[in-house]
């Protein structure tokens, strides 16, 4: 008897206290509720945050279209106007564009607190940085004088065995020396990472330091933006990239207008189906993948080099649709036909100090 007198006492006991814990177990719970709530609106403000200074950031150095087109990305996020601050700033030296969005967050549970609500805030910044350098190069250097002619007209690149000092653009080596090097080079671009003399880029006013600290080129070849130039007959094997080149190039990405369609304001711009340097179907994911490689960037020299004892100094990049090849490409000499274009282009590419005169541009977030 008084065993069970005993127990029932222990139940009763377990039972009180379970009571009196209901409201703190509850709290517990309506607080992880209420802050798990907060956290993913911080993060769907952040991501907001993001999308508004990349998309404005594409219209700089020109701050009132910037100011537009956040305003118009805002509603897209479903965050009003209001809420968003946008500040542009650089100029034409480093343009920025930074968002700073606050907006109230109301609680559930922690009301029977007497906490109502709070401000969840978000930031980002974004820079246009001219493109300073990469991996994927395709090793035939120009002139910034045959750039500046073409316009926006198509280019013959004159090639022969000694082009790099007659002809309009020379071969150059990359990854190394050598006709099966060289070729691998032109049909697939580098493997090895390349910069321009005109890497170094300053963030929020600090620089990172002179070259080549910023730009550790990977180049067997090159030291920094000095790379030696390719001798010997090249015709062959710069054929034979191009042919690669034109024939595994994917349908959607077979013309001018196809690769680079204009748009509303009148300049072409990459399309996004295809851009060899992201994960889309433009990409590249295998050596026989039929993708976009007749979009690609080359060097823009000073000077070609006098045999391979004089370097050429890349001082830019330019960014072309490759045409092929039309007439003679064998014995000592090879007409390359392209457009060089210039465009805003996604890739996650050395940013480069901007320079408006640049042909390649691209923005990222900066914090």
């Amino acid at each position: 008897m008084n065993r069970n007198i005993r127990r029932m006492r222990e139940s009763g006991q377990v039972m009180l206290l379970f009571v009196l814990l209901i409201p703190i177990l509850a709290g517990m719970t309506g607080m992880s509720v209420d802050l798990g709530s907060y956290a993913g609106d911080r993060r769907k403000l952040q991501n907001a945050a993001d999308s508004i200074a990349l998309a404005a950031a594409q219209q700089l150095p020109d701050a009132a279209s910037a100011q537009t087109i956040a305003t118009s990305y805002a509603n897209k996020n479903n965050i009003d106007p209001s809420r968003v601050t946008v500040t542009v700033t650089g100029g034409n030296v480093a343009p920025k564009v930074s968002v700073s969005i606050t907006r109230p967050h109301n609680f559930a549970f922690l009301r029977m607190l007497g906490v109502t609500s709070t401000n969840v805030s978000a930031k980002a910044a974004a820079v246009k940085v001219s493109f300073g350098g990469s991996s994927g190069i395709v090793p035939w250097a120009v002139t910034q004088a045959t750039v500046d002619g073409a316009g926006s007209n198509a280019v013959t690149m004159k090639y022969d065995a000694t082009g790099q000092n007659t002809g309009n653009f020379g071969a150059m080596r990359i990854d190394g020396a050598g006709a099966a090097t060289y070729t691998t080079d032109v049909t697939y671009g580098s493997n090895s990472f390349v910069c321009a003399i005109t890497a170094p880029h300053c963030v929020a006013g600090a620089c990172p330091g002179a070259y080549p600290t910023v730009c550790a080129e990977t180049a067997p070849s090159c030291d920094g933006p000095e790379c030696t130039p390719e001798t010997g007959n090249m015709v062959g094997p710069t054929r034979n990239g191009v042919d690669y080149r034109m024939t595994h190039t994917s349908s959607t990405c077979d013309s001018l207008d196809d690769a680079f369609p204009k748009g509303t304001d009148g300049a072409r711009h990459l399309a996004p189906a295809c851009n060899p340097w992201t994960t889309g179907p433009g990409a590249c994911a295998t050596t026989t993948s039929m993708c976009s490689r007749r979009v690609i960037i080359i060097p823009v020299v000073d000077t070609f080099g006098n045999g391979a004892s004089t370097p050429t100094t890349i001082q830019r990049f330019a960014l072309l649709f490759l045409k092929g090849y039309e007439g003679t490409c064998t014995g000592n000499s090879c007409d390359i036909d392209a457009w060089f274009v210039k465009a805003d282009i996604t890739t996650n590419a050395l940013a480069g100090s901007y320079d408006p005169t640049a042909m390649i541009h691209f923005v990222k977030l900066s914090e």
